[in-house]
């Protein structure tokens, strides 16, 4: 970061300027976004789905397709 007042380059972890002894500006912390409600709904209803279609596809197409037959025998 350079500083405000002399101009001169100062590491980031720098309070103050090496040269000129000025207070360096705080480096601005990014914003944490917030959790979109509506997207977590989404995106857990998007897992449910999924969830269950593969387990219909294991428990039923599968053995249907590997000619398992659809039915169990005792």
């Amino acid at each position: 970061m350079d500083c405000p007042n002399c101009g001169v380059y100062n590491p980031e972890d720098r309070m103050v300027c090496w040269r000129c002894n000025q207070e360096l500006p705080k480096p601005e912390k990014p914003k944490k976004r917030s959790a979109d409600p509506e997207a977590l709904r989404r995106r857990m209803w998007l897992i449910v789905v999924v969830v269950i279609v593969v387990w219909v596809v294991i428990n039923w197409l599968l053995p249907v397709l590997l000619g398992g037959g659809g039915t169990p025998v005792p």
